[in-house]
């Protein structure tokens, strides 16, 4: 009975975690000053973006020249002149303004990812210190045992002075790391709430997840080209650069002018049509050449970005299944029941001498110091995948 209320406390726990987190990482998403400003960002790019796609205002022009009466008189003029480029221009720059905002988009997500990746890695941080904190806390009070216990025995004279100060050093020891760890704590949860926009944490459970598995390889490396932002952006580039090629061909085409003209003279109103060209003979003679150089470069850059990944990716990869091994083997090893019992008993019963016990449970400490960096570095690197 007793085995399955402890069970149904885990559970418990374990959902509060979920909500916990989730609820934490959508307060980061809503609350972080990096992302509303970056948000604020992408609003007001999305605006350039649909800017200065169209043809340039017309342009009205009116003159009146004073003159002699007796020879011409006064003059007048109007004139209305509207430039535009041919059609295809404005549909391959707004084509353009696009692709360049769909990065912008992208990069944006790369730094909402970090953030987020930033605030988990955070989280996880704290479930550690507050794990350490715990078992720290569990050897000081085994310690101060141990300390009136050698002292009564150094009081009668059946223990050494070396022996009783090893023993109040040791528990010095392990107060002054819990006392560190405290104030790390303090630090990691001012850094949890500086993520999320200053909102207090307080009341937030701090566990890792059950239901988290390490990814298989060949998944997060066939996804890359689909979801990671990084080599998203270097896809667009390629698009983008491929419109470039287009929009530099149609900005060396000439820029026509059409209007309307009318003039008044020796009481004659003069009336007709206004028409010009620009030809760019000089100026964008290498755009369009540079344009394919782009191109080939953006085809390049992608091919460098999915291979650097690849290798991060695959790196992060098996480091986290070696950890995941050590991490299982530990955790296996000290839930054993003569490891995670305590040896003080033995030694109040004679059954095992100072230098034993003390040996022990030092051993005993490291190992489980050990497991709970261990479990972290573990969390950490598939927190880490995931964000790709």
């Amino acid at each position: 009975m007793k085995s399955i209320i402890v069970l149904a406390i885990t559970f418990i726990s374990h959902l509060t975690f979920g909500q916990s987190l989730e609820s934490y990482l959508q307060t980061v998403e809503r609350k972080n000053a990096r992302l509303i400003t970056l948000q604020k960002w992408l609003d007001a790019e999305e605006i350039k973006a649909k800017t200065g796609i169209y043809p340039d205002n017309p342009e009205l022009s009116y003159s009146y020249l004073f003159g002699n009466s007796a020879a011409i008189g006064d003059q007048e003029e109007i004139e209305i002149i509207q430039a535009f480029k041919l059609p295809g221009y404005y549909i391959s720059k707004s084509a353009t303004q696009k692709l360049e905002f769909q990065q912008k988009q992208a990069l944006a997500e790369k730094q909402r990812r970090e953030i987020l990746n930033l605030a988990e890695i955070g989280y996880f941080k704290l479930v550690w210190l507050n794990k350490k904190k715990g078992l720290l806390n569990s050897h000081a009070n085994d310690a101060k045992k141990l300390v009136e216990l050698m002292k009564a025995g150094f009081e009668i004279g059946e223990i050494s002075k070396p022996a009783y100060d090893k023993v109040r050093i040791h528990a010095l020891n392990i107060q002054t790391e819990s006392q560190k760890v405290q104030s790390e704590i303090q630090v990691q949860i001012e850094h949890l709430q500086q993520l999320n926009g200053g909102i207090s944490i307080e009341g937030t459970s701090f566990n890792y997840p059950l239901d988290w598995e390490l990814p298989v390889l060949d998944s997060l490396l066939a996804n890359l080209a689909y979801e990671n932002p990084a080599l998203l952006m270097a896809h667009i580039e390629i698009k983008q650069s491929e419109k470039e090629i287009k929009h530099a061909r149609m900005n060396s085409m000439p820029s026509l002018e059409a209007g309307y003209k009318a003039e008044t003279i020796l009481n004659q109103k003069l009336q007709g049509f206004h028409a010009g060209i620009s030809i760019p003979l000089w100026e964008k003679k290498n755009s369009v050449r540079y344009a394919k150089l782009n191109s080939e470069m953006a085809r390049a850059n992608y091919t460098h970005e999915k291979s650097i990944l690849k290798a991060k990716v695959s790196t992060l990869y098996f480091e986290a299944k070696a950890l995941k091994d050590s991490y299982l083997k530990m955790k296996q090893l000290l839930n054993e029941e003569q490891l995670s019992g305590s040896s003080l008993e033995l030694l109040q019963s004679g059954q095992i001498s100072f230098y034993e016990y003390f040996m022990d449970i030092s051993l005993i400490m490291e190992t489980q110091l050990a497991y709970l960096q261990t479990e972290n570095a573990y969390f950490t690197l598939i927190s880490k995948l995931k964000a790709f």
